[in-house]
């Protein structure tokens, strides 16, 4: 009584929960929206369970007209330019900070003589 395990205890701490990126689930989605499998096949498929097949496959649909809509894409152009920018910035800034690291006492620290 004392020892024994309770089986269904043992199987929940034995499972952790996984994550799926995009990609994964795009493809999970647009598979179950062709209709060739089951939505139980798919989920054996990908060891998932049907119920995560038919939730993405709904996410799916809700999405897809806004592929469509006027600056969909020009918003994700935005995006990705927007993010080009600031990485350089990154890039400019990272290098500044080493600068400065390596050099404490260089003029180019003056506005900042806390230093």
């Amino acid at each position: 009584m004392g020892g024994e395990e309770n089986p269904t205890t043992k199987h929940h701490q034995e499972t952790k929960r996984r994550r799926h990126d995009e990609t994964f689930k795009a493809r999970v989605a647009i598979e179950a929206l062709k209709g060739e499998k089951t939505t139980h096949e798919i989920a054996k498929t990908y060891d998932i369970r049907p119920t995560q097949v038919t939730k993405w496959k709904k996410t799916l649909l809700d999405n897809v007209p806004g592929v469509f809509e006027p600056g969909g894409k020009r918003g994700w152009e935005d995006f990705e330019k927007e993010r080009g920018l600031l990485q350089s910035k990154i890039g400019e800034l990272t290098i500044a900070v080493d600068f400065l690291e390596k050099n404490p006492n260089s003029s180019a620290c003056e506005p900042c003589r806390t230093c």
